[in-house]
């Protein structure tokens, strides 16, 4: 029994250092997926959007789509994927139980559902008959980008995984040849694909839970590297490392790569385009010359760098120019190979933590080459302000992806730059719908990106849209025992945002002024509720005025804000002025 008792230690310490308060099945639910899926280095908000739990779950908790280990949650996202022969499409389906045994019958229902979900030719509305709203969205989600991969023969991987509480894992032969049996099923509807189940028991998760990520990490250099001291306090380190002993740098003890160091890059790795092919080419081909002559090489910046000899020693490290370059080593050498390699790569440490400084620094080594406006955003100096606005008032900002995440802040006081722009247009815009539908597309163009963050709105405006939205989830986890009512109100959560202020303010468009004016405290479980069986009350009419059943397409229609509006005007007499 010891591994059950460490671990419900272990989840209690998870529970205290997030900051959470929420079912004890919900918590258990989020430990797992989050040590499951942890060498993916998701954000909260990532796997929060990633459980499909509920009535007409088909035996699934957790599903979630991968490109190149990043993470595609909406529908709009796959506007701006290119696939490529390199690309790796990854899809893990998950199941957990807070139980202390496993059971054959969660197995069951995952292999009834496989021959519905990884058929092509059921439709979506034969989907929805069976599933509910939010796995048949992730399932077509897939099924796009499976598509794609087999024109692009990209690679596909399916991973299962089942958590339980037990204290170990299931001895029954029943057990492991049910789950051969979903392996084969998948197998047979998806082409050519390679698929994995894995069981996590006490022990399993325990393991993952204590072994804690690297913070500190051996640079082993060629010769004595070159510091190069600017002012007091900044330093920096140029030098050039051993492809091998750079690619142990990369590379984690199993061989992966190491996705944490990449977090502050502005791009993911791009594939087979031009650049990477011919740092293919030189890598495989041009042996006479060294590699530093011909790659631009790598920039790192670090929180603190200790020297000894020819090696520094790099704390929270973060690659923020030449991921491309790294990406293609670590996909060129196999772990622990080319040994006889003596060529290097040029590397330039930068030691700082002056968040300004790391930006600009981001921003200038990354001007090379065209990138998409949408990933500088966290550049932005109005965005600087409100992580500084956010921090006075004791909340996180997370600019930069995971940031905060990385430095043990509660996941329940952090907020994201595309959360945070959802709940804005829902609220301050009135635009439940299109911030459902379209979370990327709101900071991907100057127009609408300018619509959302603007200083005219006070920035305690922007905290209180924040702070709305986490009042909608603690309550969806916490008030709403029955399965069908959790995957409605998660259907329609921005919606709630969005008419919350207007039951609290009493007011159909709560103005701008308004917004910064509420205090969060007097949001109580009765106005959630209450706007929560409003929406309700909305869907059935829209859906007997549009003769549209399905939810999910309401949930991101505009026609429905429209009806929304009408409707809180008709409740609260007339809008206040903008």
């Amino acid at each position: 029994m010891n591994n059950s008792i460490l671990l419900k230690d272990c989840i209690n310490e998870f529970e205290k250092n997030n900051e959470l308060n929420i079912q004890k099945d919900d918590l258990f639910e989020l430990f797992s997926v989050s040590q499951v899926t942890r060498k993916s280095n998701l954000s909260v908000e990532d796997i929060e959007s990633s459980i499909v739990d509920g009535a007409q779950d088909g035996g699934i908790d957790c599903l979630l789509t991968l490109v190149d280990d990043a993470p595609i949650l909406s529908d709009d996202e796959l506007e701006l994927i290119e696939l490529r022969e390199s690309s790796c499409i990854k899809l893990t389906i998950g199941q957990v139980k807070n139980r202390k045994t496993f059971q054959e019958d969660v197995l069951d229902k995952i292999h009834i559902s496989i021959p519905k979900l990884f058929d092509l030719e059921v439709k979506e509305e034969e989907l929805q008959k069976s599933f509910n709203p939010l796995l048949v969205e992730k399932i077509l989600i897939f099924r796009k980008l499976w598509r794609k991969a087999v024109m692009k023969n990209a690679q596909i991987v399916i991973e299962f995984f089942v958590c339980c509480f037990a204290e170990k894992k299931p001895e029954a032969v029943t057990y492991n040849q049910k789950t051969s049996l979903i392996i084969e099923a998948v197998q047979e509807k998806v082409t050519p694909c390679r698929v994995v189940f894995n069981i996590f028991s006490a022990k399993e998760l325990l393991e993952i839970y204590t072994s804690r990520p690297q913070t500190e990490i051996e640079l082993n250099l060629k010769e004595t590297p070159v510091s190069v001291a600017y002012s007091e306090g900044s330093i920096g380190y140029i030098g050039v490392a051993i492809i091998p002993e750079y690619l142990k740098f990369l590379t984690d003890e199993d061989g992966s790569l190491r996705e944490s160091i990449f977090e502050e890059n502005i791009r993911h790795f791009q594939g087979d385009v031009d650049v990477n092919k011919k740092i293919l080419e030189t890598l495989s081909d041009d042996l006479e010359r060294d590699f530093w002559w011909l790659n631009n090489g790598i920039t790192i910046i670090a929180s603190n760098v200790g020297q000894i000899g020819k090696t520094l020693t790099l704390k929270d490290a973060q690659i923020v120019n030449g991921l491309q370059t790294s990406y293609t080593i670590g996909k060129f050498y196999e772990p622990d190979s080319k040994t006889d390699d003596s060529r290097a790569i040029l590397v330039k440490i930068i030691v700082s933590s002056d968040k300004q400084a790391i930006d600009k620094i981001i921003s200038a080594t990354n001007r090379q080459n065209p990138v998409n406006p949408a990933l500088l955003r966290a550049t932005d100096d109005i965005q600087r302000k409100i992580e500084l606005y956010f921090l006075n008032k004791g909340y996180y900002y997370d600019r930069r992806k995971n940031y905060y995440k990385n430095q043990g802040k509660p996941s329940s006081k952090i907020f994201s730059i595309q959360g945070t722009a959802q709940a804005i247009h829902a609220i301050i815009n009135y635009k439940p719908g299109e911030s459902r539908a379209k979370p990327t597309s709101l900071i991907k163009t100057e127009e609408s990106y300018n619509a959302i963050f603007s200083e005219s709105l006070d920035f305690e405006g922007y905290l209180n849209c924040c702070l709305i939205s986490r009042k909608v989830s603690d309550f969806i986890k916490n008030d709403l025992i029955e399965k069908p009512e959790k995957s409605y109100a998660r259907l329609f959560s921005h919606h709630m945002y969005r008419v919350i202020p207007s039951f609290l303010c009493k007011a159909s468009h709560a103005n701008k002024t308004l917004i910064s004016q509420i205090k969060i405290e007097e949001i109580n479980n009765k106005i959630i509720n209450d706007t929560f069986e409003f929406i309700k009350g909305c869907v059935e009419e829209f859906k007997l005025e549009s003769r549209t059943k399905n939810t999910t397409s309401i949930s991101k229609s505009g026609k429905f804000d429209e009806l929304l509006s009408k409707s809180l005007i008709s409740k609260f007499a007339k809008p206040l002025t903008m």
